[in-house]
């Protein structure tokens, strides 16, 4: 339940990050509808709605995988160290998605540079779909979109290979889709004051510092849990060395005599 939290609660603050990777296709969205379609604020939601459903089971699609992964792993390692370093992976990956939108770093970048590859192979088939036209093309449009190289969706899918489960991977990425949806919505209809808001500093830098902050949470479990195995061994080493270098007590009985065996 803590991860699911985290996750969505990564998403709903880097509300601002997903504003600008995603922002320009909800724009794209809105601008090829038909004039009827933008006459009614109840069928444009609609579209949109449809779009970010796509998107959104774009998102559990790759955490069942990355979950299945993560299972595939914990059965051939059997390491519960490899399963630490992940955890301390995904720690590490959500404060530089902290750092990267309070705009203290742009080393998450790195990510996006290889997820980007991916995605050039899936930008050619959203052409299929646009101009969108109906609710079906917006569907399977923000499916597609779903791939866009962003280092928030990477920190929520390293989450999903932590799970080891599938089932687990698609619901940690159903959390984060949900944490991702209200700013998405609300840009639909809000798309000037919420591009202001965005480009304001401290909105940035709060959000950004509180994601590191569920970074830094996501990093104290496994370290602490690798700081007590190492402080346990230690004691256990201490103590045989201990156990060496006191003398061994030997007992010597007397030979017994002809009274003892009298008595």
């Amino acid at each position: 339940m803590d991860i699911l939290i985290s996750v969505f609660l990564m998403g709903f603050l880097g509300g601002v990050h997903c504003l600008g990777m995603c922002g320009g296709v909800v724009g794209m969205l809105t601008a090829g509808l038909a004039p009827d379609v933008k006459s009614s604020p109840k069928k444009v939601a609609l579209f949109h709605l449809n779009y970010n459903l796509g998107r959104i089971l774009s998102y559990i699609l790759m955490g069942i995988v990355f979950g299945l992964l993560g299972a595939v792993l914990a059965q051939t390692l059997q390491m519960n160290l490899f399963d630490k370093l992940l955890r301390i992976f995904s720690g590490v990956l959500m404060l530089m998605v902290g750092l990267y939108i309070g705009g203290w770093s742009s080393g998450i970048q790195v990510l996006e540079k290889i997820g980007a590859r991916f995605w050039a192979l899936l930008q050619p088939l959203t052409q299929r779909f646009l101009p969108i036209k109906d609710l079906k093309s917006a569907f399977f449009t923000g499916l597609l979109w779903g791939g866009i190289p962003c280092g928030l969706v990477y920190g929520a899918l390293s989450f999903a290979i932590v799970s080891g489960s599938a089932a687990q991977g698609g619901l940690i990425m159903l959390a984060f889709g949900l944490g991702t949806l209200p700013s998405l919505l609300l840009m639909a209809s809000l798309s000037n004051q919420l591009t202001h808001l965005v480009q304001n500093p401290w909105v940035r830098k709060t959000s950004g510092l509180l994601i590191i902050g569920l970074g830094v949470a996501a990093l104290w479990m496994p370290v602490q849990s690798i700081i007590n195995v190492s402080s346990h061994e230690s004691n256990e080493l201490q103590l045989h060395k201990t156990n060496l270098q006191q003398p061994q007590s030997i007992n010597i009985f007397k030979q017994p005599t002809d009274l003892d065996y009298l008595t």
